[in-house]
Order: structure tokens, then C-alpha cells, then sequence
């Protein structure tokens, strides 16, 4: 595809421009995707790689995502706590918060996993959902390994049999009814397996 080859080369440049710096970078940018989603995963996977090798690369990767990770829980606790748990007091963002609780923990590990798509609301409302720290370090550590399978899929080319006859706006698009059949899939197969009960 033509994005990663402007990728690559943007990869180059903006490690020439570091220097011996550019693990410090790596760091930082693992630490912040969590909290903020940007800069892209992908990215910093590539800096990673090119800078400190493969093994190496995706330990500091790893472990620079889990420390921000860990800081988005505490943030999000803190959140609740300050405000008095302003959100559950609303309506809406209390029905929110309640069905990201109850949705199944495996929906929102592919939901946020997926390489390319926005999905900050989510992740930053399982925290704030009180979940419980054990079943939120699962869903965000689940949802980052997920991500890394892509992410190395996209590194590597191995993609690129299938997405290279495909444009990019129709890749994302169907990341997104991906994403919508994620959660709301069976419910809306359910909805019509009634309709046609009903019809008869």
C-alpha cells in the first residue's frame, strides 16, 4: 500500500533527526498512548525496531505501554473520586459507564486492539466503569497484545496480499463495521430472528 511505503520513509527521517535519542522518544510515546492514544502505535513500534531491535524494541514497547496503562487506572480512579462520581450521577454517561461494565471483557480486548481505529472512548471508560483493577489490567494489557499482532502484521507486510488491491478508506471502513459487529452484532441478528418469528 502507498501509506506504508511514505511511512517507511518517514520512519527514516525522523530517525536520522533523533540520534542516540530516539529510544527516550520510545518511552515517552509508550507511556502516552494510553493516556492520550496518540503518538500511533505503530509508530513508535517502528522507532523501536529500527532503534533497539526486535526483542528489545517490543520490551520497551511493552513496558512503557504498561506504565501508562497503570497511570490511566490511577487517573481514572482519581477522576471518580475527586468528582464524587460525577458521571454516574448523570443519566447517559451512567448508562454508558454501565453497559461498558457488563459488556463482555473479550469485546473490549478486539475493540480497543484494533490497529488504525480511534477507540479512546472505550478504553478510557473501562477505568471509570469500576470495573475492578484485575479485570481492567486484563481488558488493556488483552486489548495492547491484540494490537502488537496487528501492528506486526502491518510492520512486517504480511498484510499486504490482501490490503494492497483494497483502498485505504475502504480498510478502515470495514475496520469500523468490525468494530460496530464487535458489540452489536448478535444483538442485531437477534432483533431480526424475532422479526421473522413474528412475521409467521
Amino acid at each position: 500500500m502507498e501509506y506504508l511505503i511514505s511511512f517507511d520513509s518517514f520512519v527514516e527521517e525522523l530517525l536520522f533527526f533523533l540520534g542516540n535519542y530516539g529510544f527516550i522518544i520510545v518511552i515517552i510515546f509508550g507511556v502516552m498512548h494510553p493516556l492520550f492514544e496518540n503518538p500511533l502505535s505503530l509508530l513508535n513500534m517502528a522507532l523501536a525496531f529500527s532503534i533497539l531491535g526486535i526483542p528489545l524494541g517490543f520490551l520497551v514497547v511493552f513496558s512503557s505501554n504498561l506504565i501508562g496503562i497503570f497511570l490511566l487506572y490511577y487517573f481514572a480512579i482519581r477522576f471518580n473520586e475527586k468528582s464524587n462520581n460525577i458521571l454516574f450521577r448523570k443519566k447517559v454517561p451512567e448508562k454508558i459507564l454501565n453497559w461498558v461494565k457488563t459488556t463482555d471483557t473479550w469485546r473490549h480486548i478486539l475493540v480497543i486492539g484494533v490497529p488504525m481505529i480511534p477507540t479512546y472512548p472505550v478504553k478510557i471508560a473501562v477505568p471509570l466503569s469500576k470495573v475492578g483493577f484485575k479485570k481492567y489490567l486484563i481488558t488493556l494489557v488483552g486489548a495492547y497484545v491484540f494490537l502488537y499482532f496487528g501492528n506486526f502484521l502491518i510492520y512486517f507486510g504480511i498484510l499486504g496480499f490482501i490490503s494492497d488491491g483494497i483502498p485505504d478508506y475502504v480498510s478502515y471502513i470495514l475496520l469500523i463495521i468490525f468494530v460496530i459487529y464487535v458489540y452489536f452484532g448478535k444483538s442485531v441478528f437477534k432483533k431480526n430472528k424475532i422479526n421473522e418469528k413474528n412475521e409467521f
